[in-house]
């Protein structure tokens, strides 16, 4: 449980201009084995962008499914609105939010009642949540740098928590080999720390249109995929040597 709860919000940094409506679909991996999917959808009217979507993840003791994850931001993705619907084995909860004046105001609703929570923000965050999706992510990519290595600094609103710092590298851009394909892709690194003080790094690697087609946080074992660039399997280990005589 605790490498999902712990690196699949930071997994996904991805899209250039998110101008133009998109949808995609991601398959995450533990050690090797697809253990979790998402889908999502970006829209933009009205001077409003909204990214919502779904996903699941079957972790043998532990399922989660969340059957909506949404944010509302304005056109310069600072966020209005969010909301979190999903079920963590028999344990449900619905999580809604409001963002105003550098304000998050949350109420959370886990089977015993809504309570209310609020904290104070930047203002521009990304929201994200503590464990599936990772897809929210895609909201923080038009901040992003390609023609600097310095270290970049954003932060993340923990939807129901608080407010975390992100720090982003430019690795400049190297070959990334799929199943079917190798692409030269831009390569980033970063670093959340999350509320509890625990840091989480990650590598993510996204195309010259900023779409994140592979993402890892190596420590934990976790893949991320974009539909239609599927993981390479690793080669097969080398039969044994038969014991000397």
């Amino acid at each position: 449980m605790l490498p999902i709860r712990c690196v699949l919000p930071f997994c996904a940094i991805i899209s250039a201009a998110l101008a133009a409506d998109a949808s995609g679909k991601f398959t995450i991996y533990m050690n090797g084995k697809a253990v979790a999917n998402e889908t999502f959808s970006i829209t933009s009217s009205d001077g409003k962008i909204t990214i919502d979507g779904s996903g699941k993840a079957d972790l043998g003791l532990l399922k989660i499914n969340v059957e909506q994850f949404k944010v509302v931001t304005d056109d310069k993705y600072h966020p209005i609105e969010a909301i979190d619907k999903e079920q963590m084995g028999k344990a449900s909860r619905l999580v809604k939010a409001t963002f105003a004046d550098n304000t998050a105001k949350t109420e959370m609703d886990t089977g015993q009642g809504p309570t209310t929570k609020e904290d104070t923000i930047h203002g521009d965050n990304v929201v994200i949540n503590a464990n599936l999706p990772i897809f929210p992510w895609t909201m923080l990519a038009p901040r992003v740098k390609f023609d600097t290595s310095d270290e970049q600094q954003f932060y993340a609103y923990i939807l129901g928590q608080g407010e975390v710092p992100l720090n982003v590298v430019s690795k400049g851009s190297e070959e990334v080999e799929f199943a079917n394909k190798t692409l030269k892709l831009h390569h980033i690194s970063g670093k959340v720390t999350l509320p509890g003080g625990q840091a989480i790094e990650a590598e993510i690697w996204m195309d010259d249109d900023r779409k994140v087609l592979k993402a890892t946080v190596p420590a934990q074992g976790i893949e991320v995929y974009q539909e239609g660039f599927e993981r390479k399997a690793p080669p097969a280990p080398a039969p044994a040597k038969p014991p000397a005589p």
